[in-house]
């Protein structure tokens, strides 16, 4: 968590958004006292997601998972890897990604869409982005290169519709 404030990166997620211009104008420029103290606080928050049930796993399309395979490996596999695992220091690891398993499919539909910048930063001050794909994926291609994602290397979340990337 301090690496992640004090450099917008770290070993299990980046920054991108609003929260880029949080690192970029803010919190990297705190001491390592005043990080700590911000990482201590946040772990201590109550955790907000509700208590897991005993749900079935997800069924997906098989026809929508083989589309999805062909688009990730076509568009995501360079960066990201076959398998999903990243390349530490420059791109994340899908596989096993809180944000990509999350219950909300917001943020990723967006990253897709608009792509991602971190904030270049003393700890990081060459950082890689992600392009944006909207110009190339319609609302289709991008629920079924997420649901492939989220169903993927370990990855056991829910697919996304085209209804759901439509309304976003």
């Amino acid at each position: 968590m301090v690496a992640l404030l004090k450099n917008g990166t770290s070993p299990r997620g980046s920054v991108m958004g609003p929260m880029a211009d949080v690192v970029y104008r803010s919190t990297q420029h705190l001491s390592e006292a005043d990080l700590e103290a911000m990482a201590v606080f946040l772990k201590e928050l109550p955790d907000r997601t509700p208590a897991a049930t005993a749900t079935p796993a997800p069924s997906r399309d098989a026809d929508v998972m083989a589309r999805g395979a062909r688009i990730y490996d076509q568009r995501c596999a360079y960066c990201h890897g076959d398998a999903g695992q990243g390349a530490e220091g420059a791109y994340p690891p899908l596989a096993g990604n809180r944000a990509v398993t999350m219950d909300s499919t917001v943020n990723l539909m967006q990253v897709v869409r608009l792509g991602g910048f971190l904030p270049s930063t003393a700890g990081n001050p060459r950082p890689y982005g992600m392009p944006p794909f909207s110009h190339v994926l319609d609302d289709n291609d991008i629920a079924a290169v997420l649901t492939y994602v989220r169903g993927s290397w370990g990855n056991d979340a829910a697919p996304v519709s085209p209804r759901e990337t439509a309304r976003r």
